[in-house]
């Protein structure tokens, strides 16, 4: 039997009453990729900015790989302008990058290929990651380049014990390439948030 990818989707799109939208509800079709530098197969055209790989993975309380996790990444552009349903036609929105993608993890790792973000709104460069997995009805972090200066005067980072920021570290491992480990629950935990807007 042949299933369409609305079929198989069984997540409806973020509700923009909480902490979304965090894509317009077009961006649904192309379900399980992690290259938000391709956003559909046969366009020829790329987004601005640096294009980087992070590599990274899930783990759970025991530090054992999340084998079945969802994640969300969303991010503004390498201008720093994110892509919603409202700016769809704002001149700062790079019409080649949605700044979001989605992937169900087999093993727990993941690599995502996309543009460095840019700063946003006084905001250092960083990627927003919603997880969903057994157990659990949500978790929301940001990710953020380690490399950056622009991380010692944001907000977000500002607000948490300088112990944890770590923890929320892209690491730059070779030329565009990063990793990152995410952490579910315990001792190592990666901070999470109740609610991100941005």
């Amino acid at each position: 039997m042949t299933y369409s990818n609305k079929e198989i989707n069984r997540l409806t799109p973020t509700n923009e009453d909480t902490v979304g939208p965090y894509y317009p509800p077009s961006l649904c079709e192309n379900n399980n990729s992690l290259d938000m530098t391709n956003i559909r197969s046969g366009i020829v055209f790329k987004p601005l900015g640096e294009k980087i790989t992070i590599k990274g993975c899930v783990k759970d309380i025991d530090g054992k790989l999340s084998n079945g996790c969802l994640l969300e990444f969303w991010q503004p552009n390498s201008q720093g302008f994110y892509y919603r349903p409202d700016t769809e036609s704002h001149e700062m929105v790079d019409p080649w990058f949605t700044g979001y993608a989605r992937h169900r993890t087999k093993d727990g790792n993941f690599s995502l290929t996309t543009i460095k973000p840019g700063v946003a709104d006084g905001r250092a460069p960083n990627i927003t990651v919603t997880l969903f997995s057994d157990g659990i009805t949500r978790l929301v972090t940001q990710l953020f380049f380690a490399d950056e200066k622009s991380n010692s005067d944001d907000p977000l980072l500002l607000s948490i014990p300088e112990e944890l920021r770590e923890r929320l570290m892209i690491n730059k491992v070779a030329h565009n390439e990063y990793e990152i480990e995410i952490i579910m629950a315990g001792n190592n935990e990666t901070p999470f948030f109740d609610d991100l807007l941005s």
